[in-house]
């Protein structure tokens, strides 16, 4: 391990390849951990052996997402091609701000609900499982500014990572609509109005129909 890192660390063309193609990997993590995290939801089409199998790649994902994703700011730093205040503060590069700001957010938004995640349990035993929905939903809009950096952020990507890309935007929307045409489905819909109870000691139709035929 340490040999690979000293390569690491000499070979520029190394470090290059490695900077680019950590922020793919991240990125392509990243959407599998959403697209997992949905599959593990569904209660119509999956067995619960399924759905645990699904969290466990969803997990799995999140954390491949997160060691990726400091490889790529740790090989652009040591390349120069970012400066230390830019990849921590989000809006502060010379060059370009906005983009590298959104990556910066993306950035420290998964890496919450990774620990949100970790902290699952304790938070559920301690009566805070809404606090964890609430970062968690934190990862969809992290996944948008991802996306975003990663195909304006830096040179033209190539056509293995635009084709990457597209793969996790078109995988996601797929199975959201799954997600939410199911759920439709799934949930009988309630009537418009309000149902308003009878009130209480006015005799109901067949009631008063079988007093009358007793006092016929």
């Amino acid at each position: 391990m340490g040999l690979g890192l000293a390569a690491v660390a000499v070979n520029g063309a190394l470090q290059a390849f490695l900077g680019v193609a950590a922020g793919v990997l991240a990125l392509v993590s990243f959407s599998s951990a959403v697209l997992w995290g949905l599959a593990a939801t569904d209660r119509l089409l999956l067995h619960p052996v399924h759905r645990l199998a699904a969290q466990a790649i969803h997990r799995a994902m999140g954390i491949a997402g997160v060691v990726f994703l400091v490889l790529h700011v740790w090989m652009n730093l040591i390349q120069d091609r970012i400066g230390a205040l830019a990849a921590f503060v989000p809006f502060t590069d010379p060059h370009q701000p906005m983009l590298y700001g959104l990556g910066v957010v993306a950035a420290y938004l998964f890496i919450a609900v990774a620990l949100a995640g970790a902290a699952r349990g304790l938070l559920v035993r301690t009566g805070k499982a809404r606090r964890w929905r609430i970062v968690h939903i934190c990862a969809y809009p992290a996944w948008g500014a991802a996306l975003i950096h990663g195909l304006n952020a830096g040179r033209l990507p190539a056509p293995w990572v635009s084709v990457l890309y597209c793969a996790a935007v078109v995988g996601v929307i797929i199975v959201l609509g799954i997600r939410l045409a199911f759920q439709d489905r799934g949930n009988p819909r309630r009537p418009a109005g309000p149902v308003r109870p009878e009130p209480p000691g006015r005799p109901t139709a067949s009631a008063g129909t079988g007093r009358r035929r007793q006092d016929g």
